[in-house]
């Protein structure tokens, strides 16, 4: 293994791999003329111990009136004889100076053997320019020190996910046998989505927050995850309606915090600060909470059969990260196992994820490792944003 494998975090140059290239991005990177116009920068390969490692990308002083910068984390295993594989990716508007301000964090598992590489480019061209741009490399977590054995599969089973032939389809949704889709008017009226909601304690007022909740129990339903002894963990206050569903079903369910910075998010496999869906208050207002530490379970605990989030995606989405930060929650699910994102759809202009981010999101998490139901959209209505449920599972 190189020597610096072992190297907690280091600053890797963004122009060390091809060398001498200048850089879309100017006046960054050489000064001779690089054979892809598309080209930002590229690190050198770089090994680390299995476990999570973090990029961070940070600009100095960019400014750019239009282009979108795509930065994929490719890995190379010396001696394959093989081409780099892609990891994972990450876009950034460089228009968006806070988006620019933030930068870019991008988590991923390394596994032994390989090398990992930072590419970035525009594919559609960029005006930006920049005084310098730095990348760093940090090993958040090694194997050894997380207890990231591989998680034993659920065997909890229900209806199975089916697998289409278009991942897209413009049939209606229908409420009693959810696929990732829309809340719509006719939905309301099944009397499934009524047994659901009744059951909600405290009822939500709207229409809008009864879907999100009761969504959630029918999809777990559905999908055999609802059942005595099933462990889940979920994101999204409101969800503590939840509480009496999950216990009359015999399940054990937690509710975690989301973090501050979305885009940083990592779950710390050693402990992670959980609250019962129904805890009480204390004197002080705080609610009393427990750390689960997956590295201290046996392994036919450790993971969770089922999760569920309210709001993550659209934090996800505004730092640019959407199937980073959705694929690192997931992974405390046990293979088999069921998750369940709830978000708002952006429609002719209001605030949400749009149909093309749900649609590249599903691509993006199928090449990760996960299956997902058929995305629906119609009957969605005169709305301009629409309460969404997207439904995975760990393959």
């Amino acid at each position: 293994m190189d020597a610096h494998a072992q190297d907690i975090a280091r600053d890797l140059d963004p122009f060390g791999f091809m060398i001498g290239h200048a850089s879309a991005i100017r006046p960054l990177g050489g000064k001779e003329r690089s054979p892809d116009p598309r080209y930002v920068f590229h690190t050198p390969y770089v090994e680390f111990r299995p476990g999570r490692v973090l990029f961070t990308i940070h600009f100095d002083k960019l400014k750019a009136s239009f282009g979108e910068l795509r930065v994929n984390i490719n890995a190379f295993i010396p001696g394959s004889g093989r081409d780099a594989i892609f990891v994972t990716s990450v876009r950034l508007q460089l228009g968006d100076s806070s988006a620019v301000a933030r930068g870019l964090s991008i988590p991923f598992l390394s596994v032994a053997g390989a090398t990992y590489a930072a590419f970035g480019y525009c594919a559609e061209g960029t005006d930006a320019q920049a005084a310098g741009i730095s990348i760093r490399a940090e090993q958040l977590e090694t194997n050894d020190e997380a207890g990231q054995q591989p998680l034993l599969p659920t065997h909890f089973t229900g209806i199975d996910l089916q697998m289409p032939t278009r991942l897209v389809s413009e049939d209606p949704p229908c409420f009693t046998d959810p696929a990732s889709q829309p809340l719509t008017e006719a939905q309301l009226s099944e009397p499934t989505f009524d047994q659901w909601a009744s059951r909600l304690s405290p009822r939500p007022a709207t229409p809008d927050a009864q879907w999100r909740l009761a969504f959630i129990a029918q999809v777990l339903d559905r999908y055999g995850m609802l059942r005595a002894g099933a462990r889940g963990v979920g994101w999204g206050e409101e969800s503590r309606a939840l509480a009496p569903i999950f216990a009359a079903a015999g399940c054990e369910a937690a509710l975690t915090t989301p973090p501050a910075d979305a885009a940083t998010l990592s779950i710390a496999w050693n402990a992670f600060a959980c609250s019962a869906l129904d805890a009480v208050p204390g004197p002080d207002g705080a609610l009393p909470g427990k750390l689960v530490s997956l590295v201290e379970q046996s392994a036919d605990q450790r993971g969770f059969d089922f999760l569920w989030s309210i709001g993550m995606a659209e934090r996800g989405h505004a730092a640019g990260s959407t199937v980073n930060l959705l694929a690192e929650l997931m992974s405390v699910l046990r293979p088999g196992g069921y998750a369940v994102h709830l978000f708002d759809l952006a429609i002719g202009g209001g605030a949400g994820l749009p149909r093309p981010e749900v649609e590249r999101l599903a691509v993006m998490l199928i090449a990760r490792g996960f299956s997902i139901a058929q995305l629906h959209f119609a009957d969605i209505g005169p709305r301009a944003s629409v309460p969404f449920g997207l439904i995975a599972r760990k393959d």
